[in-house]
């Protein structure tokens, strides 16, 4: 069973009423008295009245039949209860499954933004300065100044990748840790190394470099989410330049991220704490935006009174209009940040970068961060925070095996056999098989609960929307 961004909203069944204790009442008036009747008509003469005989025809074999007829009456309540209880048991795992399925994150443990404005994401957010204004605008990338003499691509290559070689120095040889670059050049990838071995000759070797040649965004994040290998550590860099050759489509910038797993950050116990979390991001056409996030603000990833504000990059104008209004559609009172109006035209790097800028202002007591960024022709909504919300956990309710309706039938039927075969001074075998008569009733009954657990499980699932 493959789960979606869909929410479980299978209902929950309700419980029946008992039956009537009057029916009960009036079985045991109308048994006793015909029980009484029945024996006095029969019975033979000369026999006395008071014996053992007599008062277990009048009292025992009665009480025994009234047992059986409230057993018979209780039995079909009593296996409708179950199977609410199964079923909704079922429905519960389920919603915690979902949420606990749609919680799914990885941490960011750092990062670096290389852009043509400083301190950008505290000038949007408003907390330094005043908010950068660049729409259209082509613009470069503010460096350091560098006494080295290296080519800018140098320059930015190693102020992205210098902040985490501690990093990769101290756990060197004990994770697996990767670095994933965009670009579209095989140089690009060359130059890494050869940085690399200058920072850390000696533990260069245990670092796995790859190279993607296509634009990244958090569809990297949900391919780890969704089964894909995750290795321990693993910093994606990305970068857009202008090159001298060809005219320019778009602001420069460069941004770093470290990403690590979940179990590397349990395992840590406390030593590795990160930045912030990237939660599973839920894709969405341009038209079901709306519902999109309505599902992931049902599915609580964080509390929903946490996200304060709403970060857009290079989102289609249809796209960024169906998200900003979905938003306000909502119970969200965010506020908008659009990071191309404030660097100029947006590039390959943008989805990436922005989901940065998101996690230091995480860092910076913003409260959780919604994302929209590009993404197969349609928007791709994520959630950058440090607030989780609590799942409370619903444990798997195990098939009842004894009914006790079937079983007090069971045992009142045999009692009255029993009192057969003494009354009619059967032979040893007879009664040698009413406790294993008995031990078949309760093999049978425990198979049946079986039975029906899985009958109820198979209705559930075939109701649920994936």
């Amino acid at each position: 069973m493959s789960t979606k961004w869909v929410e479980p909203t299978v209902k929950e069944f309700d419980y029946s009423k008992p039956p009537s204790i009057w029916i009960s009442v009036i079985a045991f008036v109308v048994i006793y008295v015909a029980a009484f009747v029945i024996t006095v008509l029969t019975w033979k003469q000369g026999q006395p009245l008071i014996s053992t005989a007599f008062l277990v025809r009048v009292l025992v074999v009665p009480l025994l039949l009234w047992g059986a007829l409230c057993s018979l009456n209780y039995f079909s309540h009593e296996d409708w209860i179950e199977r609410v209880n199964i079923w909704n048991n079922l429905c519960r795992m389920t919603y915690v499954h979902w949420r606990l399925w749609a919680q799914a994150r990885v941490a960011i443990i750092g990062s670096v933004t290389l852009t043509p404005e400083n301190e950008l994401a505290e000038r949007m957010l408003g907390l330094e300065g005043s908010a950068p204004a660049n729409a259209g605008k082509l613009l470069p990338v503010l460096l350091e100044k560098s006494t080295v003499s290296a080519s800018r691509s140098h320059q930015i290559l190693e102020q992205l990748v210098t902040p985490f070689v501690p990093y990769m120095s101290g756990i060197a040889g004990r994770h697996t840790f990767s670095i994933v670059v965009q670009s579209n050049r095989e140089q690009d990838v060359n130059d890494l190394r050869a940085l690399l071995r200058r920072l850390m000759p000696r533990d260069f070797d245990f670092v796995e470099i790859s190279r993607a040649e296509e634009a990244l965004d958090v569809g990297l994040v949900e391919g780890w989410l969704s089964g894909e290998r995750m290795p321990d550590f693993c910093l994606v860099l990305a970068y857009q330049l202008h090159s001298e050759s060809k005219q320019a489509t778009c602001s420069e910038a460069a941004v770093a991220l470290l990403f690590a797993s979940t179990t590397i950050i349990a395992n840590s116990k406390g030593k590795l704490k990160p930045h912030a979390w990237l939660f599973r991001p839920v894709p969405a056409a341009m038209d079901t935006v709306f519902d999109a996030l309505k599902i992931m603000l049902a599915a609580q990833q964080t509390p929903n009174e946490r996200i304060k504000h709403l970060w857009l990059s290079h989102v289609p104008g249809r796209g960024k209009h169906a998200t900003v209004t979905a938003v306000k559609d909502t119970e969200l009172n965010l506020a908008v940040h659009d990071l191309d109006a404030a660097i100029g035209v947006p590039g390959p790097v943008n989805p990436l970068l922005v989901q940065a800028l998101a996690a230091q202002m995480v860092q910076h007591g913003q409260g959780t961060q919604l994302v929209a960024t590009p993404h197969k022709g349609g928007v791709m909504l994520n959630l950058v925070g440090t607030s989780i919300a609590p799942v409370q956990g619903v444990e798997e309710r195990l098939p009842t095996m004894l009914n006790i309706s079937f079983t007090l039938l069971a045992g009142c039927l045999l009692l009255l056999l029993l009192l057969v075969f003494v009354d009619a001074q059967a032979s040893t075998g007879w009664f040698i098989a009413l406790p294993v008569a008995f031990v078949v009733f309760l093999i049978v009954q425990a198979f049946f609960s079986l039975v029906r657990r899985n009958q109820v499980a198979d209705d559930f699932y075939r109701k649920l929307p994936w």
